[in-house]
């Protein structure tokens, strides 16, 4: 959705810059034809029918592209309007959040939004508004996310030795994931210091990275690399074939992959609660908001009355959390209401398949098919 919008604003800010590009090359061109007529001997007459028949075919056509351009840029509003419906009809289910307790949960993930990203003074701001207190943010490990982003401003700002710091006060338990965050910030330094052209120091830093290697039994290749960049550096490494290791994304890639090791080790998701369900809101509501326009001119009942979503989204694999298990005879996702059971011959079905099929309190396997009874089907918990 957002993707299909900006792809109209870079093709309007296309059209916007070439439009002026090509007015001001023809406009040059322009000017330097009056200022010839006008130096040649002729009548006022002559002069002024010479310049109007330059002018007018520039007018109309940049008139013309005047208006394409118009309808590229209006294309942007239709875009939006039409991607973000404001009037939401029937999709809010309001008693969600009809009790101060609730309201309480959505300050906390809004507060521990702000944690992560560093916006402490704004979030403390809130959590006194709101009449929040310690108690209500047990799950919020204040310190840590202090400490986490002082250390990925650090990063940001291509100082490296906090996050070293970090890794060596932690450094069993990134062992214990076979981490290799450490290195690749060894391995950064090691590139900084080639670039200030401190190479003595950058061969001992080499040494230390080639032991770390051999007793970790891993980035030998990487190791090999850099020795080949020591060599270039002397000379110029932006244009040597190791020129990569100055690319920019590097830095990113390393901030990211910090906040990912440094996250885990606490046991918080990298991402935001506050995030993933904003994401996962906006990916599923489109496809609720045809739901409802088709139905809404029919006798279907509310289709959020169920506390589950009326059509399955796909979310992608980095957002399912649970088991999930269909029911291959009903072809539809197991509730606690509506449980997967297992058959004594070892099939699992829903309770729900399990009540259809069920005959007389006899029942025969879909797949078997062994007879057998309905209560001796087990439930399972995933």
């Amino acid at each position: 959705m957002l993707n299909i919008i900006e792809k109209d604003v870079d093709k309007a800010i296309e059209s916007v810059q070439e439009y002026y590009t090509t007015i001001e090359t023809n406009l040059d061109s322009v000017i330097e034809q009056i200022q010839s007529t006008l130096s040649n001997p002729t009548d006022d007459k002559f002069i002024k029918t010479s310049i109007q028949n330059t002018l007018k075919p520039l007018a109309k056509q940049y008139s013309d592209k005047h208006k394409d351009l118009h309808g590229s840029i209006s294309k942007i509003g239709k875009t939006i309007d039409k991607s973000f419906q404001s009037d939401f009809g029937n999709v809010p289910i309001t008693e969600l959040f009809d009790t101060p307790e609730k309201f309480k949960l959505i300050y906390m993930i809004i507060c521990e939004d702000l944690y992560r990203q560093g916006r402490m003074s704004i979030a403390d701001k809130l959590i006194e508004e709101s009449k929040l207190n310690d108690n209500d943010l047990f799950n919020l490990e204040k310190n840590f996310l202090e400490e986490i982003n002082m250390i990925l401003e650090n990063l940001r700002e291509k100082n490296l030795l906090p996050a070293i710091d970090w890794c060596i006060r932690h450094r069993n338990e990134l062992n214990k994931t076979n981490s290799l965050l450490e290195f690749y910030l060894h391995k950064m330094r090691f590139v900084q210091l080639l670039q200030s052209g401190n190479f003595n120091e950058a061969k001992t830093y080499l040494t230390n990275l080639r032991q770390y290697s051999i007793m970790n039994g891993q980035c030998e290749q990487d190791v090999n690399q850099l020795m080949g960049a020591l060599v270039f550096a002397q000379r110029d490494l932006s244009k040597s074939p190791y020129k990569y290791l100055l690319e920019p994304h590097l830095w990113l890639q390393l901030s990211e992959l910090f906040m990912q090791q440094a996250f885990q080790q606490v046991g918080l998701a990298q991402d935001s609660p506050l995030y993933v369900v904003m994401k996962i809101g906006f990916q599923a509501l489109p496809a609720l908001m045809s739901i409802v326009n088709a139905m809404q001119n029919t006798q279907v009942c509310h289709i959020l009355s169920k506390d589950e979503l009326p059509i399955e989204i796909d979310v992608g694999q980095e957002h399912r959390y649970h088991s999930v298990f269909a029911c291959p005879i009903l072809r539809q996702q197991t509730t606690d209401q509506n449980p997967p059971m297992k058959l004594v011959c070892g099939h699992v079905i829903s309770k729900d398949a399990l009540n259809k099929l069920s005959i007389q309190n006899k029942l025969k396997c879909p797949y078997c098919p062994l007879e057998q009874s309905p209560s001796d089907a087990r439930q399972l918990f995933f």
